[in-house]
């Protein structure tokens, strides 16, 4: 009985590592198309067009979730702005950036900040996140990638 509930933690554990995974397949390839409408309607029209489809996008599966307008509006928080213009800065500078210099660099580059900041962040449990200090492995781990991009950037 036991061995089956370990079959099941580690099935369930790797349905968990797909989820970033999928994620980051939508990133890149939202990377892709960032650029291709930024060509239409420019770097602030993209803003706008993606965010205004991703609003819709996101009240149709909030509605279908049973979510209400009033649950949104009555959690309102400085966070919700934040995270918009966040959006806004994350949208642009992407859209910029696969046109000057290329998609796996611009990718690699964001993941790199991602991993930077998200660990600056965790070891100093900013923003009311779980402190969770900074070790050797994750160090080596973060020149690697640093060492990675230059050599990718070098060739």
């Amino acid at each position: 009985m036991k061995e089956k509930s370990n079959v099941s933690k580690r099935g369930k554990s790797m349905l968990f590592l797909l989820i970033p995974i999928a994620a980051g397949l939508a990133i890149a390839l939202q990377n892709v198309f960032y650029e291709k409408v930024g060509e239409d309607v420019g770097v602030i029209g993209t803003v706008v067009v993606v965010h205004f489809f991703g609003l819709l996008a996101a009240l149709f599966v909030y509605l279908l979730s049973k979510g209400t307008f009033s649950n949104l509006s009555s959690n309102f928080s400085l966070y919700m702005v934040i995270s918009g213009v966040l959006g806004v800065i994350v949208v642009s500078g992407i859209t910029k950036s696969v046109g000057l210099n290329g998609l796996l660099l611009t990718v690699m580059l964001s993941v790199l900040a991602q991993m930077v900041f998200g660990k600056v962040i965790a070891h100093f449990g900013l923003f009311g996140v779980p402190q969770n200090p900074i070790n050797w492995m994750q160090l080596i781990g973060i020149v690697v990638m640093i060492t990675g991009v230059f050599i990718y950037q070098k060739s």
